[in-house]
């Protein structure tokens, strides 16, 4: 059956047609009322993993006609896009575009943290209660996986696909899928019906029992195709040799350069070691490292759209899509290297593929679509001194030492081989608090005493307290506000730091890492493509949270819940 939406489409272009002929002879003119605009049948929500907003105009002119360049034109580019919060990672990027609201009230505060009740680190979206599906065999290398199952109750927010389930009597459709779990999880809510993510050592489609016992026929057959071993023995090349990509990007062999998944620092970028029969751990490492895997999630994506039938029923869908690759190829070579011009560049012509498939499945004018991205990432520090700035890397171990070495000296009042750092899951340091009890000290006067000596050390900008977060901060403090957005009571540490701008935790001295309130990494592109949008870029300043008022007003729908981002003012919509 041809889509609805489609046929009341074409009716609607008709109409000026039909009735110039027939009162086109009449000398006086009345006003006649714009046709009504269709409601989209399809939300389709496309994330690019580490994509900063430079991007789009750093390469514009670099990009085809069919993929970024048409949401640029046709569609709303809005220039000025930034997460409002501190801690910017993939866990609460993907957690705010469609709850509309920030980490202190969904609560995904990063992709870890401690849980003091659990006495442990956990995932933002792992669960010991489920399992995955299809249940762990042995993977290539031959050992048993020992991978949980995922769930979203960590997320205390309602995104848009749970109040378009309940809007619609739990009719809609509502899929997410995406390589890693948190980015498939987060976006898609309580109640998808299609969640699935890739598994790191097999590369398979899996989800998890808290969504179904067993997997879709569509990705079992996806599955057994095997889609994911096709560059096997093969090699990473520029997608455009002729194009200079030295002059867009920088040196192909630049220090500080990671070395991917056996991959090397210059092109051509192997897929595996060469001697191997067939793909193992290491070549799925390599397929995740380049832009590839971005071409499997869209295959599986297609499969999706075909067999959910999605966007052609009388009730709208959501669709979810997060590539991931671009952000493990931005942490192993830099923002400035030739391979992410690579991969931006072939991104370009996955939203072209895309677009022409909601085009051909959907109907062009019966979908609405926002394209963002969960994060930036900072320079590579080599890259930034070269510059003549001050960058670095952080190793993250040996804060929790330094802090408790420091508070033993500094309140110790009886002798005390305890530690008085409970826990250090980046930015958060968490106290003892049985050590502070015992010690007869107030939390306060340690949390202060901790921020002052955290100031002082190498890379540190400002430190913030539990104390400070919970009260009122000066109305001068733009970084605190970030740290504020960013801090869940019930999650968050005692204590969290701030990098100097170029700087990072991290754990090897190779590659780059986001996670700051520095434009690097809150800055990311938002284009918004739909019936009866006018396209052409924006300086209005917005954040990726809009997303949600921006489908739920497109759909009919009320706002999630907890929703604190408003539609665009300069987004002239229909409806």
């Amino acid at each position: 059956m041809q889509n609805p939406c489609v046929r009341i489409c074409k009716w609607v272009l008709f109409v000026p047609i039909i009735a110039t002929a027939l009162f086109g002879f009449l000398t006086y003119s009345f006003a006649v009322p714009p046709a009504q605009q269709v409601r989209p049948r399809l939300a389709v929500l496309v994330v690019f993993d580490q994509m900063r907003a430079d991007y789009l105009t750093r390469w514009q002119s670099l990009f085809g006609d069919g993929g970024i360049r048409r949401l640029q034109t046709e569609g709303a580019w809005f220039q000025n896009c930034n997460y409002p919060y501190a801690d910017t990672v993939t866990a609460t990027g993907h957690a705010s575009m469609l709850t509309g609201c920030s980490p202190d009230r969904h609560g995904i505060i990063g992709n870890e943290w401690y849980d003091r009740e659990a006495g442990a680190e956990v995932s933002c979206v792992a669960s010991d209660r489920y399992r995955r599906v299809p249940p762990a065999g042995a993977n290539a290398t031959g050992k048993k996986s020992a991978k949980e199952g995922a769930s979203p109750e960590r997320l205390l927010a309602p995104t848009v696909g749970d109040v378009l389930k309940e809007a619609t009597g739990g009719r809609a459709r509502v899929v997410s899928l995406s390589f890693k779990d948190r980015s498939a999880v987060l976006p898609a809510g309580r109640h998808p019906d299609a969640c699935y993510w890739f598994s790191g050592s097999t590369a398979e489609a899996i989800t998890s029992t808290y969504y179904r016992d067993r997997i879709h026929s569509w990705v079992a057959d996806f599955n057994r195709a095997h889609q994911v071993d096709q560059w096997f023995h093969k090699e990473w090349t520029r997608l455009r040799p002729e194009l200079d990509y030295a002059h867009f990007s920088g040196p192909d062999d630049v220090a500080g350069e990671g070395n991917g998944s056996g991959q090397g620092r210059t092109f051509p970028h192997p897929f595996g070691a060469a001697d191997k029969s067939k793909p193992t751990s290491s070549y799925y490492g390599a397929l995740y490292n380049s832009p590839f895997a971005n071409e499997v999630l869209l295959n599986l994506v297609e499969r999706a759209i075909d067999a959910e039938h999605l966007g052609t029923q009388d009730t709208p869908d959501l669709l979810c899509v997060s590539f991931s690759s671009n952000d493990a190829i931005g942490h192993c070579y830099g923002p400035d290297s030739q391979e992410v011009l690579d991969v931006t560049l072939r991104s370009d012509l996955i939203v072209r593929d895309l677009l022409n498939y909601l085009d051909a499945k959907v109907g062009k004018g019966c979908y609405v679509l926002a394209l963002t991205a969960d994060h930036g990432v900072c320079p590579l520090p080599e890259v930034v001194r070269a510059q003549g700035k001050d960058a670095g890397r952080i190793i993250p171990s040996a804060w929790p030492k330094q802090a408790n070495a420091f508070l033993k000296e500094t309140f110790a009042r009886k002798e005390d081989k305890s530690n008085w750092i409970e826990a250090f899951s980046p930015p958060w340091i968490y106290l003892n608090k049985q050590v502070l009890r015992k010690q007869g000290l107030k939390e306060e006067e340690v949390e202060r005493a901790l921020a002052n000596w955290l100031v002082k050390q190498p890379g540190i900008q400002s430190a913030y307290t539990r104390t400070q977060l919970l009260g009122e901060l000066p109305k001068d403090d733009a970084v605190g506000r970030t740290v504020q957005r960013s801090f869940y009571p019930a999650r968050s540490g005692e204590v969290a730091g701030v990098m100097k701008p170029y700087f990072f935790m991290w754990g090897t001295m190779t590659g780059t890492t986001h996670g700051s309130p520095h434009p690097y990494d809150t800055h990311v592109p938002l284009l918004v493509y739909g019936p009866g949008i006018e396209g052409g870029a924006r300086d209005e300043a917005v954040t990726p949270q809009a997303i949600a008022a921006i489908f739920a007003h497109s759909l009919g729908i009320p706002k999630p819940a907890m929703a604190e981002a408003p539609l665009p003012a300069t987004l002239q919509m229909a409806h």
